[in-house]
């Protein structure tokens, strides 16, 4: 199991979307954080479960929520790169690559 760091710009997208689910339906964002959480333990079990979308970048598809957790599994950790909601601009994070 690799451990799992958040890239500050993913963070702050995850804090965001928890904030306005709560807003929308109260409890909604700690149900979007859980399945979060769900997730990041599933990919650090198993990296290589999500697609691949550019070399060494997958995405991994929450199951009730429209957001998936973009992640590069490098040899130490598991680095979480953007939690990006489905209809967001595609491709919007891979500055967070460089």
């Amino acid at each position: 199991m690799k451990p799992a760091r958040f890239l500050e710009p993913a963070e702050v997208e995850l804090d965001d979307a928890v904030v306005y689910l709560n807003e929308q339906v109260p409890g909604l964002g700690e149900r979007f954080a859980q399945e979060i959480q769900v997730a990041v333990d599933m990919i650090s079990r198993h990296p290589e479960i999500g697609s691949t979308m550019i070399r060494r970048v997958r995405k991994f598809p929450l199951r009730t929520f429209p957001y998936n957790v973009i992640y590069v599994a490098d040899a130490d950790e598991l680095v979480i790169v953007a939690v990006a909601h489905h209809k967001r601009r595609p491709g919007y994070w891979r500055p967070r690559l460089a």
